[in-house]
This record gives C-alpha cells, sequence and structure tokens, in this order.
C-alpha cells in the first residue's frame, strides 16, 4: 500500500530521481504544513512546498536541526534551496538564515539573517 506523489511535490521527488533516489519510498500522503505550505515524509527525507519559496528538500541531521528549531513554522521559515556540498559538510538555505553540517564534527550550525 503506497502513498501518492503528485503536483508540486511529485515533480521534485521525481526530479531528484524517485524511490531509488536518496529519499527513497513515501512514508506519508501530502500534507499541510505551516502558513499554508505542504510537505511530504519519505524514508529519507522530507520535501518542502510553499508558493513563495518553491519546492526544496531537506535531510538529515540539517532536518533534525531544522525541525527541533520549528521547522517551516519556526524562526528560519521555510527552505529556499536543496542540500548543497560545502568544503566539509553540507547547507541548506530557508527563508530568514541557513543551516550548515560539518562532517569531521558530525555537528549542524544554525546561521540566521
Amino acid at each position: 500500500m503506497g502513498f501518492e506523489v503528485k503536483g508540486t511535490i511529485g515533480d521534485h521527488y521525481n526530479e531528484a530521481g524517485g524511490a531509488s533516489s536518496p529519499l527513497g519510498e513515501p512514508t506519508s500522503e501530502e500534507l499541510d504544513a505551516p502558513n499554508g505550505g505542504k510537505y511530504q515524509e519519505f524514508t529519507g527525507g522530507v520535501i518542502y512546498f510553499s508558493l513563495p519559496t518553491g519546492t526544496y528538500t531537506v535531510y538529515g541531521e540539517i532536518r533534525k536541526a531544522w525541525e527541533a528549531d520549528g521547522g517551516a513554522g519556526g524562526p528560519l521559515g521555510y527552505p529556499t534551496s536543496d542540500e548543497q556540498d560545502i568544503e566539509g559538510g553540507k547547507i541548506s538555505n530557508f527563508e530568514h538564515g541557513s543551516i550548515s553540517y560539518s562532517i569531521a564534527d558530525n555537528a549542524t550550525t544554525i546561521n540566521r539573517a
């Protein structure tokens, strides 16, 4: 019994490689998020959508830090980029800042705008 992935979240999921991507299989239907947005959970991450920001994926330790900080309804707001490689780690950008992850330290840093 699988969950349907559709609309802009479905487009983003398919562009990432669908079930064979790091996102893996969907584990929820599309759900309502704060301030009129939507999101859908997958085994390896989550995709968020809002009209002002677009559709982006949040993974791993960055996702944990973002959700602990309030997620889309928190001070950082919605993601404005997919996770990107930086020297020594990863970074995701949000409406009001970014979260970086250091592989060497296995630690995240929240950078508020």
